[in-house]
């Protein structure tokens, strides 16, 4: 249901590394990339299925030549954001979270970082923090119906059902075609209706709701 990112953003910083320094992180950043990106990439929505052990190897790896990129520049958001990807991909939405933070602290300009730790935030239950970070990334890119429709998601799990239903109405209008929004505002308006139910508090257990609920619809 989310919108996950479907790119890797850029790593766009330096610390001062001698020459040899630089070639090294940047082999090691290249390598990491290319062991982990298959796995982690996920084009429009979260991978349900639990790693394969050659999978687990593959990312186990990929943390390991990340962690030498970060030794040498420990300014490498990009990296730190795949970190968070591969601990995702894991299933470890906390540490995921952590890492994503450690990212925005140093590029909080990237939209990006702030979508995938609202997802973590929201797999974790954690409302007030996935609406912080959903609301900073739409403010930097306020067009944007996915990041619209995953604040309107971040408000429905905190049971802030007016504040879902307006921003629901606006990722609508941006893009009147979007089926993620057309589902969410179902959703909503299904707890505005059934005013004593209350909304589960994460991801998982909404989508198990809503999926028991659809055949006797």
């Amino acid at each position: 249901m989310p919108r996950r990112v479907r790119h890797a953003p850029e790593c766009l910083t330096r610390k001062q590394m001698t020459p040899s320094q630089l070639e090294e992180h940047n082999r090691l950043f290249k390598e990491a990339v290319q062991v982990a990106g298959n796995e982690i990439i996920i084009q429009g929505h979260p991978s349900v299925s639990e790693p394969s052990s050659a999978v687990r190897s593959k990312l186990d790896h990929a943390l390991h030549l990340f962690s030498r990129v970060i030794e040498l520049n420990p300014s490498n958001w990009s990296a730190m954001w795949y970190v968070g990807k591969i601990h995702q991909r894991s299933g470890d939405q906390s540490a995921a979270l952590e890492w994503f933070a450690r990212a925005h602290n140093l590029n909080a300009g990237q939209v990006d970082v702030l979508r995938e730790a609202s997802l973590c935030a929201m797999e974790l239950g954690r409302s007030k923090e996935a609406i912080s970070y959903a609301t900073s990334a739409l403010n930097l890119r306020p067009r944007d119906a996915g990041l619209q429709s995953n604040l309107a998601l971040a408000f429905l799990l905190a049971g802030r059902l007016d504040e879902a239903k307006q921003s629901v109405e606006r990722a609508t209008v941006e893009d009147p075609t979007d089926p993620i929004a057309k589902t969410l505002s179902q959703m909503i308006e299904h707890f505005i209706t059934a005013s004593w139910v209350r909304p589960p508090s994460t991801t998982k257990e909404l989508q198990g709701y809503w999926a028991r609920r659809r055949p006797s619809q």
